[in-house]
């Protein structure tokens, strides 16, 4: 039962009345808006404004208690918590329970601590501390003697012991609870030193090492060093959960508590996982999934936004253990995909393997967010900083939906986006359990302390220029033969784009219209299922604009059949305007689907523009070509200050995140235009920053 009238919560009271007066003031962080004071930069008074931003109070609130049968008080915290008045995020919000699963989970509470221990990092406030001890309360309520955890309490206090997201392993809860030890581990030393609390968490920790350490080593064989083969693609067999993903969670517990206890078994494990993590990385700059960390052994063509936290722990496991390996792949990763994601559409929900926008979680952009952040602390490269503030944005409203995803005044960190629509409305889901609101401000706290990125957090895209996905289930009427629309959320290894895909069989075509916005060169990909059938038996025949068709075999799979997204041709020149592709079976076989999901158009170089306040404007583009471009890009200046020349300041980067040069280019502007013409250098299978005022 919650203790209201507490210190405690009047401190919090009047913390969220501090933060709602910031808000009414300056609407969100302005760190433009007027030049910073004597012997501050913008970056610091950008800083200090999403410091001030950042509020537990939703987190507190969040906070409960369950009574155990012989009279033990366990704090909880809600998983989920929704308003009283459908999507109405400003009625009073309640507890809701987890169908089937319960009220409370460790993948929350451990996330809990987290947040709060980072906060006192930051702070120093002494009830994030209180908070931690309780959440610790809870971990230790779940775990097991062996060092797994039940991740599930039920509202009567009993540990959830069966269900599928709650049984004891080494697993994701495991892993965070690890993760949350190993940090309290740490940040206890310095706070209470010789107080015995941090060596009680170690000692809890302990078998939890213990558990992980076999898991990796005592099997005959041991499981480290043994590999599995996915559709002729070698995978790491040694993976938490059989994924990359979960095992990141381990590296980052296991280098928080190497820092605080450096021993020679740690680092052992930190080797095992990382280099398994940096051994799953797939695809070049110009081909699916484009340097991605993947992240679960049974797909090679699956990525997810959410739990994608590869690229941290591996800058993170690279500068505590000095292995720039490590670090490199972490690097590429971002230099590719990352920025592929950030100058489209901002962050994808999934590639699957179509880029999918839709659903985006908070979740999502605190891992990219963080892992950003990391890889700026492992290399010092201010390219990742920026990246970082601009992933960030996505929580203040620089996402798809166009709304923020966080609420200073409350401290609530709302769902994820879900395609808009009738119902639906703009698509914003205002629900504000623990995992939203913990990501949110975690995200929050972590760009606090980097001033560098802070600078980026406010902006909101003004326009973009990303691939276009043209979806199968498109196609025109009348079709020849009987290709069939196939209704999928799950194929078993991936999500079809939109839900759907078809099939087609001899005899069967058909035409999808599409469009392009201007004349230019754009990457073809297809995406279509490759079958385990003989050469020649299962093909399409595609052509663009009644060319010459283009044979896509869809054999070649050595064991089950698998979505793969591959590039179709070479890049192709198409003009302004409407378009068609004709999609014809081709195959050998009288009986046999093949299947197709989508096509996707690339521009040579995509880009994305974004404001700020203070007429800050900038344009984030990334190149694939293979050889130096320049791209001629129309800027929107009607939102740059008045002048008869707009400067603008390029930064190119390499594909390795090395800054290649950067420029002073200038394009004159006429008197009431409205746009400049800027003519944009790239690297090849580069990025480049173009700022200005």
């Amino acid at each position: 039962m919650r203790i209201m009238g507490s210190p405690r919560a009047l401190r919090q009271a009047v913390r969220i009345a501090l933060v709602a007066a910031i808000v009414v003031v300056c609407g969100v962080p302005s760190h433009a808006a007027s030049p910073p004071a004597a012997g501050r930069s913008l970056a610091d008074d950008a800083s200090r404004a999403i410091g001030e931003m950042i509020n537990l109070a939703h987190l507190d609130y969040l906070r409960d208690e369950i009574s155990l049968s012989d009279g033990t008080v366990v704090p909880i915290w809600w998983v989920y918590c929704e308003p009283t008045v459908s999507g109405d995020r400003d009625s009073r919000y309640k507890y809701v329970e987890a169908a089937s699963e319960g009220v409370s989970c460790v993948d929350d509470v451990a996330r809990a601590a987290l947040a709060y221990l980072a906060d006192y990092e930051r702070t120093g406030d002494p009830h994030d501390l209180d908070m931690v001890r309780d959440a610790f309360s809870f971990i230790e309520y779940m775990r097991t003697p062996e060092g797994h955890f039940y991740n599930f309490v039920l509202e009567s206090g009993a540990r959830n012991l069966k269900g599928s997201t709650s049984e004891k392993g080494v697993n994701w809860w495991t892993a965070r609870a690890m993760w949350a030890l190993a940090r309290g581990v740490r940040v206890f030393s310095r706070a209470e030193p010789g107080s015995g609390y941090a060596e009680r968490l170690e000692a809890l920790m302990e078998p939890s090492l213990d558990a992980v350490h076999a898991f990796l080593t005592g099997g005959d064989p041991a499981l480290f060093g043994q590999y599995k083969t996915l559709h002729g693609t070698t995978i790491p067999a040694w993976f938490v959960g059989d994924g990359a993903d979960a095992s990141g969670v381990v590296v980052m517990a296991l280098c928080e508590l190497y820092q605080a206890r450096p021993e020679p078994r740690t680092a052992e494990m930190i080797r095992m996982f990382a280099d398994g993590i940096a051994q799953f990385q797939m695809g070049a700059a110009d081909e699916s999934p484009f340097g991605a960390h993947m992240p679960w052994g049974g797909s090679i063509s699956h990525w997810h936004g959410w739990g994608y936290h590869q690229i941290r722990a591996l800058a993170m496991a690279g500068r505590v253990l000095g292995n720039h390996e490590w670090v490199q792949s972490a690097e590429r990763a971002a230099n590719s995909f990352v920025t592929h994601m950030l100058a489209s559409i901002g962050l994808f929900a999934h590639m699957g393997p179509a880029p999918l926008t839709y659903v985006q979680l908070a979740y999502g952009c605190q891992t990219v967010t963080t892992g950003l952040l990391e890889l700026y602390r492992a290399t010092g490269r201010g390219i990742y900083a920026i990246l970082a503030g601009i992933s960030g944005s996505w929580l203040l409203g620089n996402n798809v939906a166009g709304h923020p995803m966080y609420d200073a005044s409350t401290g609530r960190g709302w769902d994820g986006i879900d395609p808009p629509g009738p119902e639906r409305g703009i698509g914003v889901s205002f629900n504000a359990g623990a995992e939203s609101t913990i990501e949110a401000v975690t995200t929050l706290i972590e760009l606090a302390g980097v001033p560098k990125a802070c600078e980026y957090t406010n902006l909101g895209t003004r326009a973009r220029y990303p691939f276009r996905v043209v979806e199968a289930e498109s196609f025109d009427k009348p079709a020849s033969g009987r290709p069939r629309k196939m209704w999928a959320s799950w194929t078993g290894e991936g999500i079809p784009s939109g839900e759907f895909y078809v099939t087609a069989r001899s005899g069967d075509s058909f035409k999808l219209s599409f469009s392009v916005p201007e004349d230019d060169e754009f990457v073809p990909y297809v995406v279509y299922e490759r079958q385990a059938v003989a050469p020649g038996q299962v093909s399409l025949a595609i052509s663009i604009d009644d060319g010459e068709p283009i044979i896509v075999d869809a054999s070649g799979s050595p064991d089950t059949k698998y979505f793969v997204m591959e590039k179709l041709s070479d890049p192709i020149r198409l003009s302004a305007g409407r378009h068609s592709a004709a999609v014809k079976f081709a195959g050998a076989s009288k009986s046999l689907n093949a299947s197709i999901d989508a096509l996707v158009f690339q521009p040579m170089v995509e880009w994305r523009h974004m404001t700020g306040p203070g007429c800050q404007n900038v344009l984030l583009a990334r190149s694939f070509a293979g050889q130096a471009v320049t791209k001629r890009i129309s800027v929107d200046i009607r939102k740059s200050a008045p002048a008869a020349a707009i400067e603008f300041l390029v930064s190119c980067y390499t594909a390795q995140g090395e800054l290649a040069r950067e420029t002073r280019l200038s394009s004159p502007v006429a008197e009431g235009a409205e746009t400049a013409v800027l003519d944009l250098p790239m690297e090849p299978f580069g990025y480049t920053l173009a700022e200005w005022r």
